[in-house]
């Protein structure tokens, strides 16, 4: 059974879902759609690109992804079709796919202007996207929509850094809870800290972090709490904690938004006998 995956900024009541689910169920009846997320906030390909690097490592191959962020052709933003081990990601090229990954892509096709019978679509998730997914499911090669391309939009992802006996990230993505997920991985913790006693410096000295704990329990409920997630990314979270409207996560009561600056200060070698 193929399988088409969906990840956009629609809102999850939106009807142009149904639209596309249906176009897509029209020439592939038997396809498995994949809602991966519709609560992308606005026009945020940088936050489409977490997402669906969080996920797709999960799925098979031949496995077709919708990114619908952004999705617009201009000179600037081709539409592309870009794999990687088989699985195969549609999508205009916003930057989007060079934040999905760190190695080169196995193919590059630009697919724009694909079966229009308009000549400026409003909806190319529908007009564009459903009719090359649509080939690629049913076993299409991409050769047959598109033309090779060598090069694809380029971006500098926020990368992680080093200040003396400081590693420094930032947060990139507030899930639903408020837990605030860190571009901090544990590899580079390790080879970093080289098991130094630590600090996860927050808002004031009182906030800061001292231990990472292997789940959210670990701590007392409404306790700050650091984990490395399943994606293997530094998290800061309050284990179970509520507040009134819903505004109990590490991002409201520890004051952290995305892009902020986090900083783990580990003890100077020569200190540590």
């Amino acid at each position: 059974m193929p399988i088409v995956t969906l990840t956009s900024d629609f809102g999850t009541d939106s009807h142009y879902l149904a639209i596309l689910k249906g176009a897509l169920l029209k020439q592939v009846p038997d396809v498995q759609i994949v809602d991966v997320s519709h609560k992308i906030k606005k026009f945020d390909v940088v936050e489409a690109a977490f997402i669906l690097r969080s996920v797709y490592h999960e799925f098979p191959e031949n496995t077709v992804h919708l990114i619908c962020v952004r999705s617009e052709e201009t000179h600037e933003t081709p539409h592309r079709l870009v794999g990687w081990n088989g699985q195969y990601f549609l999508g205009s090229d916003t930057g989007v796919f060079r934040l999905l990954n760190d190695v080169q892509p196995d193919l590059v096709f630009d697919f724009s202007g694909l079966n229009l019978d308009v000549s400026a679509p409003t909806f190319p998730e529908r007009e564009v996207f459903i009719p090359a997914a649509a080939h690629l499911a049913r076993g299409g090669k991409p050769e047959m929509i598109g033309r090779p391309v060598g090069e694809l939009k380029y971006v500098e992802p926020r990368r992680i850094s080093y200040e003396q006996d400081c590693l420094v990230g930032h947060v990139v993505f507030i899930d639903d809870y408020g837990n605030v997920i860190t571009n901090i991985t544990k590899q580079a913790f390790k080879d970093f800290g080289r098991g130094r006693p630590f600090e996860i410096q927050l808002r004031t000295s009182r906030m800061s972090i001292r231990s990472i704990e292997a789940n959210y329990q670990s701590v007392p409920v409404g306790r700050e709490v650091a984990i490395f997630n399943y994606g293997g990314l530094l998290e800061i979270a309050m284990n179970n904690h509520s507040a009134p409207g819903d505004r109990g996560g590490a991002d409201a009561l520890l004051g952290l938004k995305r892009d902020q600056i986090i900083r783990i200060k580990f003890e100077d070698q020569s200190q540590v006998g």
